[in-house]
């Protein structure tokens, strides 16, 4: 019986190492196979270059047929892709656009239709690449998905922003909230002009998220033309919605209504005190001076440092500061002031 059962056991493991040959023969097979398909493809792309080049400068391609095997269609999607990403005038991408709808559009449908998700997300970035806008209704269809992805969400919505597509404006009413913030902020900032405006004049219609980022694009972006709604936001009955609208105030120095401001240095969030000392600091707005230092004897540390940093910006801020330490009666205004006071006189050397 330990006889029979040896010669079983070593006919198992012979067996399994036969597999395993056969196993590794094949993937060195294929990793050749692979190495000689990506070196052909590399040379294709070095025979083509300079035709590519040309072509894009004049617009003739005649010899550019990317037809004729996997290979050659490779190097032509590759070496396009390389260009589209080095050279950004707009006569050049028109002439990208053109050559890529003639040519890779069948082959850019076909992926989105994939079940792989790698491979629909190529082609979407092969959209943005080549700017193939002719596609927009095959990328209304793919977004109506209910299995997509949150990846591909965000793509195509970034798309759609920088196609200016008219039905951009809906879907930000029903925005996926799996979307991370950045994701948004992208997409906002790549807007034009016109869809923006159709965005802030629906802003009621959007979701408390999406608001908050419409707010700070504001703000990072320095449209002031919209400073009139950040005014109608200062009175928002929401905390946060006046945070933001004041540190859109402060990143893009629109004008701020004095008497609105003015509340907000003895509001009870010390958040609402912070942004608003950075505002009076970022804008240079001198009739505050009496509430910066007011603030610099604040209970939070945050309202304090900002309120000194406002105090910095003005020509007699060290004088003030230096003021405050030798008058106050209040330690935490005087540590706070001595604090900035050494820290400008270290950066003036």
């Amino acid at each position: 019986m330990i006889e029979v059962g040896i010669v079983y056991l070593f006919i198992f493991f012979l067996v399994l190492f036969f597999i395993l040959l056969c196993l590794f023969i094949y993937l060195m097979i294929e990793k050749y196979m692979n190495n000689e398909s990506r070196k052909k493809i590399n040379e294709l792309k070095e025979t083509y270059r300079l035709d590519m080049f040309h072509f894009l400068q004049t617009g003739k391609d005649d010899d550019l047929n990317p037809h004729g095997g996997s290979e050659k269609f490779i190097a032509f999607l590759e070496l396009l892709s390389e260009y589209a990403n080095v050279l950004d005038s707009m006569e050049i991408k028109q002439k990208i656009s053109k050559y890529a709808k003639k040519h890779f559009t069948n082959h850019v449908k076909k992926e989105l239709k994939k079940r792989r998700w790698s491979l629909r997300m190529n082609a979407l970035y092969m959209i943005e690449d080549f700017h193939m806008e002719h596609l927009k209704d095959s990328l209304h269809e793919l977004y109506g998905r209910i299995n997509l992805t949150i990846a591909e969400k965000s793509q195509i919505l970034r798309m759609f922003a920088k196609f200016n597509d008219s039905k951009l404006t809906s879907y930000m009413q029903k925005l996926d909230q799996r979307l991370s913030d950045f994701s948004i902020l992208s997409i906002l900032s790549i807007m034009n002009e016109e869809t923006f405006e159709s965005l802030v004049e629906d802003f009621v219609n959007l979701d408390k998220r999406t608001q908050f980022m419409v707010v700070e694009t504001i703000g990072k972006e320095q449209l002031i033309q919209y400073h009139p709604l950040l005014a109608k936001l200062l009175e928002s009955s929401e905390e946060e919605m006046r945070i933001r609208a004041l540190k859109a105030y402060s990143n893009m120095g629109a004008p701020i209504d004095k008497t609105q401001l003015a509340e907000f240095f003895t509001f009870e969030s010390w958040q609402v005190r912070m942004m608003a000392a950075k505002v009076v600091g970022k804008q240079k707005l001198t009739s505050y001076k009496d509430k910066l230092i007011e603030l610099l004897s604040d209970q939070e540390y945050v309202v304090r440092t900002e309120a000194a940093k406002a105090i910095i910006q003005f020509k007699d801020g060290i004088d003030i500061l230096k003021q405050v330490i030798d008058e106050t009666e209040d330690d935490f205004a005087r540590d706070m002031a001595l604090e900035w006071h050494e820290k400008k006189r270290v950066d003036y050397y």
